[in-house]
């Protein structure tokens, strides 16, 4: 999965529209468009306007379209399982309040240490 997938399923996600997104980002919807269907490059502002836009960090963009390369490159059902949760769960998260991302956080801060007990 590319960077243009991964914008294209994290909008679809929130439900909004090419035209919502591209003009809060600075763009138009074809150009949106074009990136989400790798017909053309993103630029790195065009790509931190249009993260901005969607409220997710560049990183978690990379994040999960690198967790798809590689389970699509392994043959691993368990690791192919577990970053298919793991995005799954990313993109719970980012539409997550900042609140209740922190509240996330520290719940999965307690679950690892009653884990370790």
């Amino acid at each position: 999965m590319n960077i243009g997938q991964v914008l294209r399923k994290i909008r679809k996600e929130r439900k909004a529209s090419l035209e919502e997104i591209a003009l809060v980002a600075g763009t138009d919807a074809a150009n949106l468009s074009r990136v989400e269907r790798d017909k053309q490059r993103l630029t790195p502002d065009m790509l931190e306007n249009v993260a901005k836009a969607l409220e997710v960090p560049v990183s978690s963009l990379y994040l999960i379209a690198e967790q798809n390369m590689q389970s699509g490159k392994s043959g691993n059902n368990a690791g192919t399982a577990a970053a298919a949760r793991l995005e799954s769960a990313l993109g719970r998260f980012i539409l997550l309040s900042a609140r209740d991302q922190q509240l996330t956080v520290d719940f999965m801060e307690l679950l690892l240490k009653s884990t370790r007990q």
